[in-house]
């Protein structure tokens, strides 16, 4: 095989910097039980049927192994009678905790061991993800009508933002039309047509879109499905689009090279001229799709 493999780079986890997140997250590990009580033991707690691990639980030297089981209990769900637990005190040093009436002591448990349960019940809730996996949580859905009379919902609290904000208006139009304030709307200036958009913009004649100046060639003018207004599409000569000149819809409105080879923009966005083919630098808009 010529050139390097995947494995020839090795694993992230050989990496320098990898060694130095390492070095910098375990740097005060060799303190971290300085300050406890001499009896006191923090261990980590696994569960045959959870996924989840619980860190650094903190016991005591002295506890039994059936006041153990009630802690865990509370922990991972296991009745105390279904629970084998075992000390994991590295490597392949496992001890099972038979005897409820010894001490975490009497087995030599050390602060960072670890204990795993075993929870022998085959109908346990835990198993197949009982006690973790959400899925299985029969959800409580709320009737549209029961919500609606709710007066602190999301819905209700919006009501109240909306009515608040027509009674403001209303109440600011009567005071300025008191005050002899002209309150004739204002016309919105129409929509350019087709043809006047057109003339801007010819088919077929060189052009460059905003944003990012990306050039190309002005292929249609015209609507678009699903979206206001009069659009200008563009085949452009490098795939700096969002489309291949198909429109909301899927509908074939032009032809170009392939994907991202097409756009459409407002027709203030196109600007037609002499622009010759170059790689422009290219980037999105709300104002085009």
């Amino acid at each position: 095989m010529i050139g390097q493999s995947a494995e020839d780079y090795g694993s992230c986890y050989e990496s320098p910097e990898m060694a130095q997140m390492r070095e910098w997250v375990t740097e005060d590990d060799h303190t971290r039980y300085d300050k406890q009580a001499g009896s006191t033991l923090r261990l980590d707690v696994t569960h045959s049927n959870l996924v989840s691990r619980f860190h650094d639980l903190v016991f005591d030297s002295c506890m039994t192994i059936e006041r153990v089981k009630e802690k865990l209990y509370r922990h991972g769900g296991t009745p105390v009678n279904d629970q084998e637990l075992y000390l994991r005190r590295g490597g392949s040093d496992i001890i099972f905790l038979y005897d409820e009436r010894k001490t975490l002591g009497d087995y030599g448990t050390k602060n960072g061991h670890e204990i795993h349960i075993k929870d022998i019940n085959p109908h346990s809730i835990s198993a197949h993800g009982g006690l973790e996996d959400v899925s299985q949580v029969e959800k409580y859905v709320m009737a549209e009508e029961d919500y609606d009379k709710l007066d602190n919902s999301v819905r209700a609290l919006k009501k109240k933002a909306f009515e608040k904000a027509q009674r403001e208006a209303a109440e600011e139009y009567a005071a300025r039309k008191a005050a002899g304030e002209d309150m004739t709307p204002v016309p919105e200036a129409p929509e350019e047509t087709a043809e006047e958009v057109a003339a801007k913009c010819p088919v077929g004649s060189r052009c460059e879109v905003a944003p990012g100046g990306r050039r190309g060639e002005v292929a249609y003018v015209g609507p678009v499905k699903g979206v206001k207004g009069i659009w200008v599409g563009a085949r452009l000569d490098e795939p700096q689009g969002n489309n291949n000149g198909q429109g909301k819809d899927g509908k074939q409105l032009f032809e170009c090279k392939g994907d991202k080879y097409g756009c459409f923009a407002k027709a203030e966005n196109v600007v037609v001229g002499d622009f010759p083919e170059r790689d422009p630098f290219a980037s999105e808009s709300e104002d085009e799709f």
